[in-house]
C-alpha cells in the first residue's frame, strides 16, 4: 500500500519575517515533520526593538534577541495554504532606562548620592518630596506565546510569500515580554 503524501513539492523553506513571533525582524528556518504530513515546524533568530515612555520622565529602550519556535499546520494547495500555528519565542532582553522614584524630604536633605539624581521637588500635604532619577542597563531572560494564522503562498519557482496576524500572550510572570496581542507579519523567502 503506497503511502500518501503532503501534495507540497517544496517542503522546506528559509524566509525573513517582519514583525509577527520575530518581533521586529527574524530569519527562520521551516519544515514538515517528514513527507508525509502537513505539520511542521520552524525554528529561527529574531530581532526587536521597543521604545516606552511616560509622562514622569520615566523611559526605556528594549532590544531583544530570541528564538522563535513553533508547530504548525499547512491547510490548502500545492501554491495556497492557510497556515495555523503556536509556538513560543525565548530570548534575551537588554533594557537601558530612566527610572524614576520619590523620597521623601527636600533635596537639601538627601544624601549626597540621592542628590545626585535628583531632578526637581514638589509639595504635598505630608510636606516636600523629591523626584529621583537613575538611568539602568540590564539582561534580562524573557518569554511570550504566539499562535499563528496566516496566508502562504510558494511559486513554481519557490519564491514564497507569507503574510498573517501573530496573537501573543504571556502567563503574566516576571519574565513574560509584553506585547501588543495582535501583531501583523509579512514573511518573504525560498521554499525548496
Amino acid at each position: 500500500m503506497a503511502q500518501e503524501t503532503t501534495g507540497l513539492d517544496k517542503d522546506k523553506a528559509v524566509y525573513l519575517e517582519l514583525l509577527g513571533a520575530s518581533n521586529l525582524v527574524g530569519i527562520n528556518y521551516d519544515a514538515r515533520f517528514n513527507d508525509h504530513t502537513r505539520f511542521g515546524w520552524r525554528s529561527g533568530l529574531s530581532f526587536g526593538y521597543g521604545h516606552n515612555s511616560s509622562i514622569f520622565w520615566e523611559g526605556s529602550d528594549v532590544r531583544g534577541y530570541a528564538v522563535p519556535l513553533e508547530v504548525n499546520y499547512l491547510l490548502g494547495s500545492q501554491k495556497n495554504n492557510l497556515e495555523l500555528g503556536v509556538g513560543a519565542s525565548v530570548g534575551i532582553y537588554n533594557i537601558h532606562g530612566i527610572f524614576v522614584e520619590s523620597v521623601d524630604g527636600p533635596t537639601s536633605s538627601l544624601s549626597a548620592d540621592q542628590q545626585k539624581h535628583a531632578v526637581g521637588e514638589y509639595n504635598t500635604l505630608e510636606g516636600i518630596k523629591t523626584w529621583l532619577a537613575y538611568n539602568e542597563s540590564r539582561n534580562q531572560f524573557g518569554y511570550y506565546f504566539f499562535g499563528n494564522i496566516g496566508y502562504r503562498h510558494v511559486s513554481n519557482k519557490g519564491f514564497l510569500f507569507r503574510a498573517g496576524f501573530s496573537p501573543s500572550f504571556t502567563l503574566g510572570e516576571k519574565n513574560a515580554v509584553k506585547k501588543a496581542f495582535f501583531f501583523p507579519y509579512l514573511g518573504f523567502g525560498w521554499a525548496f
